[in-house]
């Protein structure tokens, strides 16, 4: 549990978008230790461990407090896995709510959410770091990045982007007190759509220690994330479950398209493909609040089936480009659709694709 370059410029970026403000209140899960400074330099303090207190105070905050059962840190001396209010009476609301490397070690993975959740104000930003996928020997749990992102859609947070990083943990000499650390890299995304991508090509790059032996260390691949919570309303587990695409692709609509679609300023949309994965596509539309300005097909023409009342008109690609593109925000396509549209000429929006995994797995 530590602080790191990477923590400084996280809330450097908070204070200079708006997001956190001078006077903001900070409770964070773990009695976390300062372990590097601004420039990202190992902090060598004999056994001492230095809390950040000090350096949130530096960044303007008026109140910290840190939540550990070791109780380093002048902690709260609370379980993580039980509820806070009706266990301890402790109701406050923070700013800014930490839970790094100890979440994972908690086995009532839901009470520690909603404790979480329910510590962040509306407004608040939840910063999280975590193993996942290939997190060995890490705790209780390593979580799956599929998981991660339907939980930002489930409670309708607004995802700002993270860092990922590696460890290797010496065996010889102890599981977690040696180990060595990575530099953390700014996670490759522009926004939601991007994230799955972004963690899977680190973690398939070459020299990812993740493909060491076990003899040489116990390796973890971490990203830390950083959540706007942007609704009073209780925690939401990321519990899905498969059902027809058609109904699968409404599940939180409206938080999907404000993480991932393109900028929405005309809220309109057209659909490529005439056939189910453009019903499908509608149906996300729908859902979300979107209007269909047209339905694009290479072979159909007339009105799309799927698509009740205005919005429906096949028009050719051509007839799009003349008629309706300067309308449209973006093309909306279905999972799974044949064909393709992205990179034709004279198209001048942004091609959105529905990705099934944001929905279900």
């Amino acid at each position: 549990m530590g602080f790191y370059k990477e923590d400084y410029e996280m809330i450097e970026s908070l204070l200079e978008s708006g997001r956190l403000k001078k006077g903001f209140k900070v409770c964070e899960f773990g009695a976390q230790d300062l372990c590097e400074d601004r420039n990202g330099e190992r902090i060598l303090n004999s056994n001492d461990r230095i809390s950040p207190k000090g350096v949130y105070e530096s960044y303007g905050a008026k109140e910290y407090c840190c939540i550990d059962l070791e109780r380093y840190h002048n902690a709260l001396n609370f379980d993580l896995g039980k509820d806070f209010k009706t266990e301890y009476g402790f109701d406050e609301k923070f700013d800014l709510v930490t839970c790094k490397d100890v979440g994972h070690w908690v086995f009532n993975q839901e009470a520690m959410w909603n404790n979480l959740h329910n510590l962040c104000k509306k407004g608040g930003v939840i910063i999280w770091r975590s193993p996942f996928g290939g997190g060995f020997a890490q705790g209780c749990y390593a979580y799956h990045h599929y998981k991660v992102l339907q939980l930002v859609f489930f409670n309708n947070y607004l995802l700002l982007g993270g860092y990922i990083t590696e460890y290797l943990h010496d065996v010889a000499n102890g599981k977690f007190d040696n180990f060595d650390k990575k530099p953390a890299e700014k996670l490759k995304m522009r926004n939601g759509a991007d994230f799955i991508d972004a963690v899977e090509e680190y973690m398939g790059r070459e020299g990812c220690w993740r493909y060491l032996p076990l003899k040489q260390g116990l390796p973890s691949v971490s990203f830390e994330l950083m959540f706007l919570k942007q609704e009073d309303s209780p925690f939401i587990p990321p519990l899905t479950y498969y059902d027809e695409p058609e109904r699968t692709i409404t599940r939180n609509a409206k938080s999907v398209a404000q993480n991932c679609c393109p900028k929405i300023s005309k809220n309109k949309v057209a659909i490529f493909g005439a056939a189910r994965a453009g019903g499908v596509a509608n149906e996300f539309a729908k859902a979300s609040g979107l209007n269909v300005a047209c339905v694009i097909d290479d072979v159909q023409t007339g009105t799309a089936n799927f698509c009740a009342g205005g919005g429906g008109i096949i028009v050719s690609f051509n007839e799009f480009l003349e008629k309706y593109q300067n309308q449209c925000d973006f093309i909306l396509v279905g999972p799974c659709q044949k064909g393709e549209i992205e990179g034709r000429e004279g198209l001048k929006i942004p091609v959105f694709k529905l990705d099934m995994r944001w929905f279900v797995g």
